[in-house]
């Protein structure tokens, strides 16, 4: 079965972006380019966020793939307002949890988790997430986007690990295992 799996990086404070959406605070941080971003993105063929997360992407690429070390990689884009997309990138408004659990039974490389709290706390209620990457950088944004919100229950992972990539630090978490819904 296909591993359903967040990627990305936050404040010490645990927020994704400042409230207008920028990441300069992050782009700032030494390090990024040192950590094993291209291993990661070469195992998944899938990414799902948020209408904000792909504009900004869109905004600031070039080449105008969410994956450039797998340009196949099917976006799915989770928006109130759907619309056609092209051969590599659908807009849905469909439950992310249904969603996630339709993917993982067809054939296919991972699945990553891209964006913050809207996609990720479903999933998470869901138990549907088998491993976190998260990159902390050394600033204290005071406000903006969390990557968490509120859950109704516990949910416990274990650490697999810890990174240092210049100025970021990586824990990896993975769910452990006989944990609820598996």
């Amino acid at each position: 079965m296909r591993k359903v799996q967040f990627y990305g990086a936050i404040s010490i404070d645990g927020y994704l972006a400042t409230k207008d959406n920028r990441l300069d605070w992050l782009f700032q941080t030494s390090g990024a380019d040192e950590a094993p971003t291209k291993t990661f993105m070469q195992q998944v063929d899938t990414a799902i966020m948020g209408r904000h997360t792909y504009e900004y992407t869109m905004e600031q690429t070039t080449d105008q793939l969410i994956n450039p070390f797998n340009p196949d990689t099917q976006s799915i884009v989770m928006t109130s307002a759907p619309h056609p997309g092209d051969d590599h990138t659908q807009f849905t408004n469909a439950d992310v949890t249904e969603l996630v659990q339709e993917l993982r039974q067809k054939a296919g490389q991972n699945i990553w988790i891209v964006g913050g709290a809207g996609i990720l706390m479903p999933l998470l209620a869901a138990n549907l997430v088998d491993e976190m990457f998260i990159q902390i950088a050394p600033v204290i944004l005071g406000s903006g986007i969390p990557l968490f919100t509120t859950i109704d229950h516990q949910q416990r992972f274990e650490l697999v690990a810890t990174n240092q990539y210049g100025q970021l630090a990586e824990v990896h978490y993975r769910k452990q295992s006989g944990a609820k819904g598996e």
